[in-house]
């Protein structure tokens, strides 16, 4: 079961727990597994809807601040919405919430739903008082490492599966980018040449009629490492397709020259398609006829 905490619907009035309190989701959905506590969810979301100063002037949202709590259950996912006056950042006063948005969803309990109210109020008060003598940043820490490597494994199986099938391609290819996932780098470290070069590789591609399985949109992730790389590869939506790259000498890149700077995005880029061409069993020679005569035409 996947519990989050998120931001509010209006926007900037809002938002989730931040650290140490942002992974207390996944540690609330451990502990009911733990305890054998079923809901019949795949998914709860609690917003924590923060009244701002700036909505004072806003009267629809003010209008609907004044309706919270709000409730609402689907087939697979329930929705809590509870007005927050300020940041919570202490243990106690996140447990209030928390509780508060608890006893919203056993009020609305169905008489067929396999769970008792009082276990998970039980369950919920002994992690409140686990948590109290725990060190909230170490567990924090704990958490973004455990979720860290569940995403890389979820990725890394994700590949293997891909490797280990020979899908039709019949998707046209509708795009190609590349993004940079270097750590402690700005979004745009590789601008304006990863636009430039991926716009020009895109175009050679979509005239030779270049095709793709189940996706259209080709995105290469770039990072220091193949971990970090295949972190930052999660599909969100079918039209996404991945490949990854390495740059490990990614700190000498500001010092380079605008030529050597071409040639390494270059590189980055034929790296990425050639490593998703590879998983996904795209035509390499045509990918590779194209990559010659760009890189001819980037480099004379």
């Amino acid at each position: 079961m996947w519990i989050h905490f998120s931001k509010s619907s209006f926007g900037i009035y809002g938002g989730g727990l931040k650290e140490p309190f942002r992974y207390f989701g996944r540690i609330i959905s451990d502990k009911f597994k733990k305890e054998n506590i079923e809901l019949p969810f795949e998914e709860i979301e609690i917003q924590l809807a923060l009244f701002s100063p700036k909505a004072k002037k806003d009267e629809t949202y003010t209008e609907w601040y004044k309706k919270l709590p709000y409730y609402y259950r689907g087939k697979k996912m329930t929705r809590v919405i509870l007005p927050v006056e300020k940041q919570k950042d202490n243990l106690e006063d996140v447990f209030l919430f928390i509780n508060k948005a608890f006893e919203i969803i056993t009020s609305k309990k169905k008489k067929d739903d396999n769970y008792s109210s009082d276990k998970l109020k039980s369950t919920l008060l002994q992690l409140e008082e686990e948590l109290k003598i725990v060190d909230l940043w170490e567990l924090d820490s704990r958490y973004e490492n455990l979720l860290r490597q569940e995403i890389i494994e979820k990725n890394r199986q994700e590949r293997i599966i891909r490797e280990q099938t020979d899908s039709e391609k019949k998707r046209l290819i509708y795009d190609l980018r590349l993004y940079n996932a270097i750590p402690n780098t700005e979004e745009r470290y590789f601008f304006p040449y990863n636009s430039q070069i991926c716009e020009i590789v895109y175009d050679e591609l979509r005239k030779k009629k270049f095709r793709l399985p189940d996706y259209t949109h080709i995105l290469i992730n770039v990072s220091d490492t193949f971990e970090n790389a295949l972190h930052n590869a999660t599909r969100i939506y079918n039209w996404q397709g991945f490949g990854v790259a390495v740059y490990k000498d990614y700190k000498d890149f500001p010092k380079k020259t605008e030529t050597e700077k071409r040639r390494i995005v270059f590189d980055l880029i034929k790296q990425g398609l050639n490593d998703i061409a590879e998983v996904d069993k795209l035509d390499k020679k045509t990918l590779n006829k194209v990559l010659e005569e760009v890189e001819k035409l980037t480099f004379a």
